[in-house]
């Protein structure tokens, strides 16, 4: 059983909600249904050999592709699909981790197959349409197999689905620097709102996983939107823009995160509004007046003081974390962009070097300082 749930137990015991009999048999119904503990070096290895068998799959096919004839193609590309989920489910409960591990490469041939697929029979070529596909093949894994490498398929794939799906427009027509505007503020929603996914009562492996993808993918996430628009901005001056779809990107960029965040957490993902919020004012501000330069630091410290709060409201190391490493990459954002120029080469770096050791020890300090506050009362 897990640690967790034997300190619930023993707290409940000494509370006087179950008695002595009550626990023991508690106990042995989990012992006996559990299933099998795995190691973390055997997840290791079911994770990482998992990578490298699809990696490998797909380059064997990929190498002897143009020897193969249309018909072999496709029979390859369905037992690529079949192989590993039927693998997986003969692994079943005995190797739970093994199973995981199978389904997921199967998903990953999924893809592969579709796109392979595609151009076996020389289907129209517009590739986020296979993306969608492959979404809904990862959504029915999750009906089915109710595993957490399923789900980040999901929230992986259906945003690189939108995505696609503009950055396709955009190849055949310009777009106006609101859009650009708009899907940046859109990613950043959506990133924060995958970063909320655990809490108090929600702390599920697909879960988990789903935060530590939004964490891996925050920090570049939220530093572009300092260029977002930049570029169609500079195209606006020479060349006319066109605006038909702009209503339906501004609604998907809006709706997708808040239906994420909604599904998620419910009311308690309110803090997805406010960064939401704060992203809007970052993409709307121009960067060429140092003014607006140092107010954009300023919305960007603010928004990794938040992050803190968030974790420290709901207990929550990961966004501690996260917010701690925002605000050290803010100030050395605006060391940089600000002050090295100013000091000159030699106390540049001297300055650099003190705000590394003096810096990082005031906020790794902070740092565990915030993350001991919130294990004091942990179960």
């Amino acid at each position: 059983m897990d640690g967790k749930w034997e300190s619930w137990l023993a707290r409940w015991q000494s509370a006087g909600l179950i008695d002595s009999a009550t626990a023991a048999a508690i106990r042995r119904h989990e012992a006996e249904h559990a299933p099998p503990a795995q190691h973390r070096l055997a997840i290791f290895a079911f994770a990482f050999g998992g990578i490298l068998l699809g990696a490998g799959v797909l380059l064997f096919v990929a190498s002897h592709w143009d020897e193969l004839s249309p018909a072999l193609r496709f029979g390859l590309v369905l037992s690529m699909v079949g192989f590993f989920h039927v693998g997986g489910a003969l692994a079943g409960t005995r190797q739970p981790a093994l199973a995981t591990t199978l389904h997921a490469v199967g998903t990953a041939a999924l893809g592969a197959g579709i796109f392979l697929a595609g151009q076996i029979f020389h289907m129209a070529e517009h590739w986020p349409a296979a993306l969608l596909v492959w979404s809904v093949g990862a959504a029915f894994a999750v009906y089915l197999l109710r595993d957490w490498p399923q789900a980040l398929w999901v929230a992986v794939l259906v945003p690189a689905w939108l995505t696609g799906e503009w950055g396709a427009r955009i190849l055949s027509e310009l777009p106006d620097p609101l859009e650009a505007k708009a899907v940046a503020v859109s990613c950043v929603t959506l990133v924060v709102a995958y970063i909320g996914a655990t809490g108090t009562g929600h702390d599920a492996n697909w879960r988990r996983a789903i935060a530590a993808l939004g964490a891996i993918a925050l920090v570049p996430a939220a530093f572009s939107l300092r260029f977002a628009g930049d570029y169609v901005t500079r195209l606006a001056e020479t060349v006319p823009m066109e605006a038909v779809n702009l209503p339906v990107v501004l609604a998907v960029a809006v709706a997708v995160p808040a239906l994420a965040a909604f599904g998620l957490r419910g009311r308690q993902a309110w803090p997805v509004a406010i960064a939401a919020a704060l992203a809007t004012c970052l993409v709307m501000l121009d960067s060429s007046e140092t003014s607006m330069r140092l107010l954009g630091y300023l919305i960007y410290a603010a928004g990794s003081i938040g992050l803190v709060l968030w974790g420290l409201r709901e207990r929550e190391r990961l966004r501690i974390n996260l917010g701690v490493l925002g605000f050290a990459l803010t100030v050395l954002n605006f060391y940089f962009g600000s002050l090295f120029d100013m000091l000159g080469r030699s106390l540049g770096l001297i300055g650099m070097g003190v705000l590394f050791i003096g810096g990082g020890w005031l906020l790794e300090r902070a740092r565990r300082q915030l993350v001991g506050r919130i294990t004091e009362g942990a179960p």
